[in-house]
């Protein structure tokens, strides 16, 4: 399953959506603001970068095509977690000096 599949496009009054528009005019032509449905919890898969310093994969390992950073469920990042350290592994002269613990960090949405 897609992780974008399940996501739920908001249902918006007119009048946020004219604050959207008003917004989007501010940012520029070339954004585009898109409102959806928060998610409960959110997981990051990260990279260490040095002591208590962490970043994410896709931009520790940008030459991995199509790796993400953010997923929506736990299995799926456990997933990608455990290629990306076969990747790493197995092609040892490509990433020797970037090979990097990873961890996988639950990030949830907090009750405003």
């Amino acid at each position: 399953m897609n992780d974008l599949d399940d996501i739920r496009i908001a249902s918006l009054e007119e009048e946020d959506i004219q604050i959207i528009r008003e917004l989007e005019k501010k940012l520029g032509d070339d954004i585009c603001l898109v409102a959806v449905h928060k998610r409960d919890v959110i997981y990051a898969l990260e990279a260490k970068m040095s002591p208590g310093e962490w970043q994410r994969v896709d931009e520790v390992y940008p030459e991995v095509k199509g790796l993400k950073a953010f997923y929506n469920q736990y299995e799926t990042v456990k997933e990608s977690k455990s290629a990306l350290k076969r990747l790493l592994i197995a092609n040892k002269a490509t990433f020797k000096e970037k090979k990097r613990p990873i961890r996988i960090r639950q990030i949830v949405n907090s009750p405003e």
